[in-house]
């Protein structure tokens, strides 16, 4: 499975990529939304999930970024991360098919997330 992990707080993407890898996880890290779309273009890997940040300086925010992934490749899971969860509603989650992570979370989070996203058959404590 490769991650495309989209942070642009550098101590919170370096631990959130080494927990991935660590997990067995390839990943793609990047610091924003605009090498993010580049990388959809033209991916060196096939992305099979995206985690980005919600709330991001630049041109292109994480619900920009989810929404380019969900066009490019509809069936891959998307979770976005926010530390302010209150100004994504509960609606556009569902609409969308996106799952919120709330800031602060642990890397086990991310990780557990994404193993029940990949594989919902899979009970979240088994490897």
């Amino acid at each position: 499975m490769c991650v495309l992990l989209v942070e642009d707080e550098i101590m919170i993407r370096d631990i959130m990529e080494e927990s991935l890898l660590d997990a067995g996880y390839d990943v793609v890290s990047v610091a924003n939304g605009l090498v993010a779309a580049e990388l959809m273009r033209k991916p060196p890997r096939r992305f099979t999930a995206l985690v980005t940040d919600f709330h991001m300086p630049g041109d292109m925010d994480g619900s920009q970024v989810a929404a380019m992934v969900r066009h490019s490749f509809p069936r891959i899971p998307v979770i976005i991360a926010s530390g302010r969860p209150e100004v994504l509603n509960a609606d556009w989650q569902t609409d969308h098919g996106y799952r919120l992570l709330k800031k602060p979370y642990l890397p086990s989070d991310l990780v557990k997330l994404l193993r029940l996203l990949a594989d919902p058959a899979r009970p979240p404590g088994q490897a």
